[in-house]
């Protein structure tokens, strides 16, 4: 199942919002997005931010509301699915982008350059 995506959360106290994607591989690249620009907007004067998987594992668990919708052309309807599942399609998503390598989500460890806006994965 990747089919039409669409991502429902409440970050604290603000207002709940959704964002729509094509699929849940551009969903979860848009969490990691979101995360990686708190992150910049948190520490305006670094070239580089430095995080662990876990740290971005906490910021979905920390909202009042994370939750997707995702299209099953099966059935023809969208399948809920919980902040566990997008959890595991994040770790399983940054899995793959490291050649399919296991590691633990917590010794996972992301650079991503502001300059340009490529990730790089370093502490591999």
């Amino acid at each position: 199942m990747n089919g039409h995506t669409l991502l429902l959360f409440q970050k604290c106290n603000k207002p709940r919002t959704w964002t729509e994607h094509e699929n849940i591989t551009l969903a979860i690249e848009a969490i990691i997005t979101m995360y990686e620009t708190r992150l910049a907007e948190s520490r305006p004067t670094r070239g580089q931010i430095h995080y662990q998987v876990g740290d971005l594992i906490g910021f979905i668990s920390q909202c009042k509301e994370f939750a997707a919708l995702v299209y099953d052309q099966t059935i023809s309807a969208y399948v809920p699915r919980d902040k566990a599942w997008l959890q595991e399609k994040i770790v399983a998503h940054l899995r793959k982008k490291v050649g399919n390598q296991v590691y633990s989500y917590t010794n996972y460890e992301i650079a991503d350059s502001l300059q340009g806006g490529r990730r790089n994965n370093r502490g591999l």
